[in-house]
């Protein structure tokens, strides 16, 4: 049963792309990306982080005003490609590059890695069904259990280069009906409704046929393995696209190898299926063990509304679609790495255009089909003109389930966005991108005063503060002690401090100026100098030294 939700989200939950086929989309985007490298090559360069299942490479660029320095930096990570309902992103991610490489004032002191394509199997052409794509990667799944791996997948049957839903006609007594066409509009399906006499007269299924003779319709289709979640927070044990255990796949554990051995990662955004600006999870929940939050620590929610309402002004996205994020990349780097992580679809159902002048608006009471979301994508498709977004539904006398009527939304027609969106919704990209960027946090030894107490005796007063808007960890990792602390250290042996801490380790500092009161007594040598190290693992360590109760440097970036 599961599988053919999965297959009915594919073929109904998604926009193919309007010009092109979109493996060849993703092929485009790609080979942009080598293009950038090819003109930019001071400041861009790919590296592979691994492998897919099928062989693929998945490739990375890495971004800097100076790749000499790039290294040394914090960094910002943009991820596109997860899964094959959203080809888009892939040129959405290669496209926010772009425009970065293109003004690399916005790139100063920080490095960014793209992730164009992580799950290059998706979009290979093997993948490609009409105009539909595989959502997962390429490890082959029995999925009927029947000893034999894809060898029933969904096919376009009548013809029309579409791979829809079939909807069953007056379906036999050991296959009674679940669904039937909503009165209101009756393109749209509904369940049905005994107090308003409204009897189920269809069965649904995904368009196909039964290759392999079990008598069930394109129950197994490409692939096993959903990337997006194969990750270990709230990893779905009993879901078989989740894969047999967290990082089972090669293309999440070569995201999660390349995150965890990159510590200056403070910041990323993931272009994919799950939402976290538009809809923010609840801080309720609670993952397994009942210690932590399962999708939100509560004092992130005004962070988390502050980068929503950065991303709406950026794309002028107003909607998105629900999706369980367990498993998922950002929610695992949030929750496992203390990394700012975000998510987003980038697109999702426009307001649809006015109506002609003179003509009357519907009464606002007027009743609403019960799929009020597929009804709102309609009326936007309708009043738009956009062709080939929904296909009407048509008979069509099916060999195994006989008569049946095929059509409803193309695949991709609501997560995809029309072509022409695409440099639009990757400038939006760029610009958020650019504002998490110039957020990076910055903690500095502030408002230093030094002075002799005594002949070898020094007084220290201090604060630790970051400049910046975006704290040193988002508070789910200070809560899980997951995220990089700063740690504040002085030179002398510890017997020499006769005051406060020689080292510190504090979990975060806030941003907008957050601060952390410092205070030392410490005995020296005449002309014994000092030193303040602040170390946090994103940025180079910071010095300020103090000799003879005078500042002498404040700062310094150590090599």
């Amino acid at each position: 049963m599961h599988t053919i939700c999965m297959l009915f989200a594919l073929a109904c939950g998604a926009s193919a792309p309007s010009t092109a086929r979109a493996d060849e989309a993703v092929t485009n985007a790609i080979a942009l990306a080598r293009q950038l490298v090819t003109a930019n090559p001071r400041s861009a360069e790919i590296m592979s982080i691994g492998a897919s299942r099928g062989g693929a490479s998945i490739e990375c660029l890495r971004i800097s005003r100076d790749l000499a320095l790039a290294a040394g930096q914090p960094a910002v990570l943009v991820v596109g490609g997860l899964d094959g309902s959203r080809p888009g992103s892939v040129t959405i991610a290669v496209e926010c590059a772009k425009r970065l490489l293109a003004d690399p004032d916005k790139l100063d002191g920080v490095t960014l890695f793209v992730i164009p394509c992580a799950n290059p199997d998706a979009f290979a052409p093997s993948a490609v069904r009409a105009n539909g794509l595989s959502l997962r990667n390429a490890r082959p799944t029995d999925e009927d259990r029947d000893g034999r791996t894809d060898e029933d997948a969904p096919c376009d049957i009548n013809g029309d280069g579409v791979i829809a839903m079939m909807r069953r006609i007056a379906p036999p007594a050991d296959a009674p009906p679940t669904h039937l066409p909503d009165p209101i509009d009756p393109r749209l399906m509904r369940t049905p409704d005994a107090a308003r006499n409204l009897r189920a007269t269809c069965t649904l299924h995904v368009e196909g046929l039964d290759k392999d003779g079990d008598r069930l319709v394109a129950e197994d289709s490409f692939g096993g393995v959903d990337v997006d979640r194969n990750f270990p927070h709230m990893w779905r044990e009993f879901d078989r696209t989740a894969g047999e255990m967290p990082l089972s796949e090669p293309e999440s554990l070569a995201l999660a190898r390349f995150i965890t051995d990159r510590p200056n990662i403070y910041a990323a955004l993931v272009l994919g299926r799950w939402d976290n600006l538009l809809r923010i999870p609840d801080h309720k929940p609670r993952e397994p063990s009942g210690r932590f939050p399962a999708f939100l620590e509560e004092a992130d929610r005004p962070l988390m509304e502050e980068l929503a309402r950065r991303w709406q002004s950026a794309s002028g996205q107003e909607r998105s679609a629900d999706c369980d994020p367990a498993g998922s990349l950002a929610l695992w780097m949030y929750a496992h790495r203390g990394i700012l992580a975000v998510a987003t679809q980038a697109w999702g159902c426009p307001d649809p255009p006015p109506l002609p002048e003179g003509t009357p608006a519907p009464p606002s009471d007027a009743p609403k089909p019960q799929d009020e979301d597929g009804a709102q994508w309609l009326l936007w498709i309708d009043r738009a003109s956009i062709a080939g977004a929904f296909i009407p539904w048509q008979a069509f006398n099916h060999p195994l389930l006989g008569p049946v009527e095929i059509g409803g939304f193309a695949p991709h027609a609501r997560s995809e966005p029309p072509a022409a969106e695409l440099p639009r919704l990757g400038s939006a990209a760029a610009d958020f991108t650019a504002q998490l960027i110039a957020g990076c946090p910055r903690p500095r030894l502030a408002n230093v005063r030094a002075r002799t107490l005594a002949p070898g005796l020094t007084d220290i007063e201090a604060e630790i503060v970051n400049e910046s808007w975006l704290p040193t960890a988002p508070a789910m990792g200070r809560n899980s002690r997951r995220a990089s602390p700063v740690v504040v250290s002085l030179s002398v042996p510890k017997a020499q401090v006769q005051s406060g801490q020689r080292v510190s380790v504090i979990d975060g500092i806030e941003g907008a100026g957050g601060r952390r009161p410092m205070h030392w007594i410490v005995q020296t040598a005449p002309g014994e100098p000092i030193h303040v190290d602040i170390r946090w693992r994103p940025q180079r360590t910071l010095r300020t030294t103090v000799i003879d109760g005078a500042v002498t440097a404040n700062n310094e970036v150590l090599p």
